[in-house]
């Protein structure tokens, strides 16, 4: 599988949802919302806890894409 289809299995994007912000699909929950909790020393485990409707598996999904070196060409 691809990065761009990881992403798109992970997140989605629509002008009509959170003003078009990158959500987790399924969700209204912002994506960055999860990247800063865990900049801000938050688990992976707690996230779900909060918010409702993201899935383990899309937690894991992004935050193995978060880690996953960007390719240069």
């Amino acid at each position: 599988m691809n990065r761009l289809s990881s992403l798109c299995e992970v997140f989605s994007q629509d002008p009509e949802v959170m003003s078009g912000a990158w959500v987790f699909k399924g969700t209204r929950v912002p994506a960055q919302t999860f990247f800063d909790h865990l900049d801000r020393g938050g688990t992976l485990a707690e996230f779900p806890e909060w918010y409702e409707g993201v899935t383990t598996e899309q937690l894991e999904a992004a935050f193995e894409l978060r880690l996953a070196p960007t390719r240069q060409d």
